[in-house]
C-alpha cells in the first residue's frame, strides 16, 4: 500500500499551473493600463546627433576636466594615503 501517489501531485501541480496561467491572462488588461508614475525620457546634453559624448549622462557639468581630475585625485588620494600614514607614524614612534 502507498501512501504517496504520484498521479494525484502531478494533477495537483497542473491545477496550479493552470490557475496561475488563468489569473495572469484575466489581469494582463489592468495591468496593462497602470501607467509607470514617470516616464523615462531621453535627456541629452549634446547638441548634434549620433552617439552620446563622454560625460553627457553625469547628473552635473565638469567645465574643466584638469580640475576635476585632480580634485578626484585628491579626494581619493587623502582616503587611501591616510591610513598607511598613520600605521607608518605610530611604527616608527615605537621604535625609538
Amino acid at each position: 500500500m502507498c501512501f504517496f501517489s504520484f498521479d494525484e501531485s502531478v494533477t495537483n501541480q497542473n491545477q496550479k499551473i493552470e490557475s496561475l496561467i488563468s489569473t495572469t491572462v484575466r489581469a494582463r488588461p489592468f495591468l496593462n493600463r497602470v501607467k509607470a508614475p514617470m516616464q523615462i525620457q531621453k535627456r541629452s546634453h549634446s547638441e548634434h546627433e549620433g552617439p552620446p559624448q563622454p560625460f553627457d549622462n553625469m547628473p552635473f557639468s565638469i567645465p574643466n576636466r584638469f580640475v576635476a581630475t585632480v580634485f578626484f585625485a585628491i579626494f581619493f588620494g587623502i582616503g587611501l594615503w591616510s591610513p598607511s600614514v598613520l600605521i607608518w607614524y605610530m611604527m616608527a614612534k615605537r621604535t625609538f
